[in-house]
């Protein structure tokens, strides 16, 4: 579908919600469902760009955006000045985007059954690289970024992303893409099994 007609059926959409009793307030003043627009900050644009953007989302009936990259400053300012709240996407336990981490903290990375680490050889595609939930320096970085994001005034909302592990068996659709046969979990998929996994003692 092309851009033009997708917002012209979402503001039909929009308008239709619009005309519903709020689900979970119960007033006929409130939408049943807001609207949102993942965008992506990496584009290059500047604050008129995005305004203008983002003018078209506000009356095509949209209600928020939700980003994790680029200059969120200008993308955020350009969102509230529309009339959108502005969310943050945020990669969980998959850090491969955390230099800070991965180079003052290897030791935070999962482990397979097979005893390697998902910084140094992540399974399935390059960016896999994810830090074990088990280990309480890590809950607590996480727990840290998390809450300065969720301070931040420019920000509406914090979305968490990537909040498990390492997919052990992957949906039948991609087996072909990745010339796998997961009938069973094969070792080199299952993670966690660092010094700080309960998964750990299995092995000893």
């Amino acid at each position: 579908m092309k851009r033009r007609d997708f917002l012209r059926t979402a503001a039909g959409a929009a308008t239709a919600l619009g005309a519903l009793p709020g689900r979970i307030q119960g007033t006929a003043q409130e939408p049943a469902f807001t609207l949102w627009s993942w965008v992506s900050g990496n584009r290059d644009y500047d604050a008129d760009d995005w305004r203008q953007q983002f003018a078209r989302l506000r009356e095509a009936g949209f209600h928020a955006v939700l980003s994790g990259g680029g200059n969120r400053e200008i993308v955020s300012a350009a969102a509230h000045a529309e009339g959108l709240e502005y969310h943050r996407w945020f990669w969980t336990m998959n850090r491969n985007g955390d230099f800070w981490a991965k180079e003052n903290h290897p030791e935070w990375f999962t482990v397979s059954r097979n005893l390697e680490s998902s910084l140094e050889k992540p399974p399935y595609v390059n960016y896999y690289r994810w830090v074990c939930p088990s280990r309480a320096p890590v809950r607590e970085y996480l727990s840290g970024r998390v809450g300065e994001l969720a301070a931040n005034p420019a920000i509406d909302g914090v979305h968490l992303d990537y909040v498990r592990h390492c997919d052990v068996i992957l949906p039948r659709g991609l087996w072909d893409q990745y010339n796998l046969v997961q009938d069973v979990e094969h070792p080199e998929f299952d993670f966690c099994y660092c010094g700080g996994s309960y998964r750990a003692h299995i092995l000893l």
